[in-house]
């Protein structure tokens, strides 16, 4: 058998296993890469509100009195979405997981979203986030709703089968010789051709323009499932021996405010245990996650603990780590990169389809 054959076989075998999730993983994918410009049209209602020319947003500690006592007493806060763009709502979230639960109802013990109207207070929507569509395209996507443990483990080793699929796909799609008619078949597709050398092509010619966005994509999600974008921080608690009931949250907002001025929205997380700080990211972008700068305030007396950096002074490896998000979804080039993350998901999705169907033509020839 010759090595070209052998990296056939290789492509087929892990094409048959992994094609399922891949083919779910692009479809999820696609949709997920626009989810912030289709909750702005679906959402309209939450999301937005009418601010009168001179409105004051109220204190952040009165509205989180408002958020717990809307989600309930068997909630607890984890994290807010404060928008500084006028005319949007505060988003405030109660989520607990169970990582070691299998299914999707079960690894979610719950999950709820309030948004308040930051200038009046008015409860605005509420919403349980274990039902919404977005939530559960991102579960299947990242763990296929089966929970950490198996979905996780199921999705990262399919997304490895994957990457070395692209590899050997570029090697069978590699002409023998560069010359104009070989290329041609290589390059283009032979849309009023019979069925099967149309699906070849498809599979063959897409995958090859899709290469490159591909790799990038898979690359991406392998540093989350693998952990590599875990930055390795100083770890810094909060003083205990000053402990009180209540979160100076408006001296902390304060703070992040002053500091990071041109902000479009800041993600507040509470602290789970009581050393653990208040940590607020500063984002500069509507689109763009990397452009952010991370603050962790202490829970108790509001004192800023470590001194933040902007994306342009980190590291190159850094800044790598930063962009993950941005180049997985194709948002650090804007607009056009996430249709081409979109196309990417679509060309991925009907790899195994059309891959499949290449097999079992030729099974049912033989």
């Amino acid at each position: 058998m010759t090595i070209k054959k052998i990296i056939g076989q290789i492509h087929l075998w892990l094409g048959l296993i992994s094609g399922l999730v891949v083919f779910i993983l692009g479809l999820t994918g696609s949709i997920y890469a626009f989810q912030d410009e289709l909750k702005t049209l679906i959402y309209k209602d939450r999301l937005y509100v009418d601010a009168p020319a001179g409105a004051v947003r109220l204190p952040l500690s009165q509205l989180i009195t408002v958020a717990e006592k809307a989600l309930g007493t068997d909630r607890k806060l984890s994290r807010a979405e404060l928008s500084q763009l006028p005319g949007r709502t505060y988003m405030f979230r109660a989520l607990k997981l169970d990582r070691e639960a299998f299914g999707y109802w079960n690894y979610y013990q719950y999950y709820d979203k309030v948004y308040l109207n930051p200038y009046t207070g008015q409860v605005v929507f509420k919403e349980n986030a274990k039902k919404e569509f977005f939530t559960v395209v991102l579960a299947l996507h990242m763990n296929l709703l089966m929970g950490d443990n198996v979905g996780h483990f199921v999705v990262k080793w399919s997304v490895v089968c994957f990457v070395v699929l692209l590899l050997t796909g570029l090697v069978l799609w590699w002409p023998k010789k560069w010359k104009r008619k070989q290329l041609k078949k290589r390059f283009s597709v032979k849309w009023n051709a019979k069925f099967k050398r149309l699906n070849y092509d498809l599979h063959n010619v897409f995958g090859f323009y899709s290469f490159l966005a591909l790799m990038i994509i898979a690359g991406t999600g392998l540093m989350w499932s693998f952990e590599l974008t875990t930055d390795k921080k100083a770890k810094v608690l909060s003083d205990t021996t000053q402990m009180t009931d209540v979160i100076p949250a408006d001296l902390i907002l304060k703070q992040a405010l002053k500091a990071s001025p041109e902000t479009v929205y800041f993600l507040y997380n509470f602290p789970s245990v009581k050393s653990g700080t208040v940590n607020v990211s500063a984002y500069q972008s509507k689109m763009q996650l990397y452009d952010r700068v991370q603050y962790r305030f202490d829970r108790y007396s509001g004192k800023l603990l470590q001194q933040p950096q902007s994306f342009a002074q980190l590291s190159a490896g850094a800044k790598i780590i930063a962009m993950n998000y941005d180049l997985h979804t194709g948002s650090a080039l804007g607009l056009t990169g996430k249709l081409l993350a979109f196309l990417a998901g679509i060309i991925a999705a009907g790899l195994p389809v059309t891959g499949f169907l290449i097999w079992w033509k030729r099974e049912k020839s033989k």
